[in-house]
């Protein structure tokens, strides 16, 4: 009998900028963009980009989960821009809530 050597396959190695974590999403750069569209010579700083940065995810959340609600109380399965705007109507209060 011949010995058949196998030989063990090793996985190939992923090279270390793969190794990172998923990325969290950011939306310093838009809030810089929105800010300068509004105020040409008015700057911010890195930690209050952070703070409006934090308070917008926040705020996405909190539409989306009511967004699922309302698709969950009407029985769809799909989220759409009518259940988006009456998240966003019903978590705003007075003049915002007017804003399409």
């Amino acid at each position: 009998m011949k010995s058949v050597a196998r030989e063990v396959e090793k996985r190939p190695t992923k090279p270390s900028y793969q190794l990172k974590g998923k990325r969290k999403a950011n939306y310093s750069t838009y809030i810089y963009r929105v800010l300068k569209q509004v105020h040409l010579d008015t700057g911010i700083f890195c930690k209050l980009t952070g703070l409006v940065d934090c308070s917008e995810g926040d705020l996405l959340q909190r539409v989306a989960l009511e967004a699922c609600r309302l698709s969950l109380y009407n029985k769809r399965r799909s989220l759409t821009g009518r259940e988006i705007q009456s998240a966003v109507q019903l978590l705003h209060a007075g003049e915002l809530r007017k804003h399409d």
